[in-house]
């Protein structure tokens, strides 16, 4: 072998040498590239899995607020149902009172409202309301004036009217008997 083939052969080698180490340093490179690509891979997911997670219960709070309002709002009106039905038969039962009925309707009323005179009108459609029931009221007179309304007794004394119908005095006082009747069945009022 001549020297040129000795020196041939070196160059060679070396080259070899030179490509088998920057192939590893391009391996080693790769592997830290690739390891920090899937380390940084990892960080994102755990980031996007964390905003899920918090998004998920932030919806799933938000659905479940949601459908325990719309459920309280239906129990409400249920309960307001309720008791607008029991406001309703209370009118109902008040509208056919008796003879008696009318007259201790009219004896209380009188008493809590202090009347001591005036004149009365009778409803039009009144069936069980007469003058010998209004006559419980003491100092009341039969009035000239033509009836202007349906039901109860109106009574004009001065400067004053007053409308007395078991209805009326129902009707006056709704709202608070609303609640009281809500306290006494649901506890609360609500």
């Amino acid at each position: 072998m001549t020297e040129m083939d000795n020196v041939s052969i070196k160059v060679i080698e070396d080259a070899r040498e030179v490509r088998s180490r920057n192939i590893q340093e391009a391996e080693k490179r790769a592997a830290d590239i690739i390891a920090d690509a899937a380390k940084k891979i990892k960080q994102k997911n755990n980031e996007a899995k964390a905003d899920a997670d918090a998004h998920y219960k932030k919806t799933f709070d938000m659905e479940v607020f949601k459908t325990k309002s719309e459920f309280e709002q239906k129990v409400l009106l249920a309960k307001l149902e309720i008791i607008d039905g029991i406001i309703a038969k209370a009118q109902e039962k008040l509208a056919g009172l008796d003879r008696k009925g009318w007259e201790k309707f009219l004896a209380k009323m009188a008493k809590e409202l202090d009347i001591k005179g005036g004149s009365y009108t009778i409803g039009k459609k009144e069936k069980v309301l007469d003058e010998k029931t209004a006559s419980i009221i003491k100092g009341v007179k039969p009035g000239q004036k033509k009836a202007d309304f349906d039901r109860g007794l109106k009574i004009i004394g001065g400067k004053a009217e007053i409308m007395l119908s078991p209805q009326n005095y129902l009707d006056m006082d709704v709202e608070d008997l609303k609640m009281e009747i809500a306290s006494f069945l649901f506890g609360g009022g609500q």
